[in-house]
């Protein structure tokens, strides 16, 4: 199974099993073929899908673990507004919403809001771009190099940093 194919597996698998059947594997696979570029601006990498479906880079080949999950996260906000939106519309074109609660005697139902799944929605993606934030936060962190390297502990090598500390004097006062 090529990298497509594999990372969409365990989205399904892992994260949204109960939905395969409105979007199975092959739906997130070209989600995620479709929106590499997202991918690519948020890592500041250089990604790019093969004629195989292998996801690589130019100075290496496949994703870390830690982009997987950015790209799985991405995935997973997309998810949640599209199931925002399909929610709105079952509540708003669906043929009974002439009524919110029935009560007889003892017995009450009441049907869901659609402001309260919508709003469930908005907040499962919430809290998913909040995570995304700091999945690429810290992966730009520590993937980042220095913007300058000032001064002789940028030019001297590790095993002589003893000998430059005993050719300076200290001046005690």
């Amino acid at each position: 199974m090529n990298d497509l194919g594999s990372l969409a597996t365990k989205i399904v698998n892992f994260e949204f099993s109960e939905d395969r059947q409105r979007f199975p594997v092959s739906y997130v696979s070209g989600w995620l073929e479709t929106n590499i570029g997202e991918l690519n601006g948020l890592t500041n990498e250089e990604f790019y899908i093969n004629s195989t479906g292998a996801i690589e880079i130019a100075e290496g080949s496949g994703l870390l673990p830690v982009e997987e999950n950015i790209y799985g996260t991405l995935y997973e906000i997309h998810y949640y507004e599209k199931a925002a939106r399909d929610s709105l519309r079952g509540f708003t074109y669906g043929t009974d919403t002439d009524w919110l609660t029935i009560k007889e005697g003892d017995t009450t139902i009441q049907r869901q809001n659609k402001n309260s799944v919508a709003k469930t929605y908005r907040d499962l993606k919430v809290d998913a771009t909040d995570r995304l934030d700091g999945l690429v936060g810290k992966y730009n962190q520590y993937k980042s190099s220095p913007l300058q390297v000032f001064g002789r502990d940028g030019i001297e090598p590790v095993d002589n940093i003893n000998a430059y500390q005993s050719t300076n004097s200290y001046r005690s006062f």
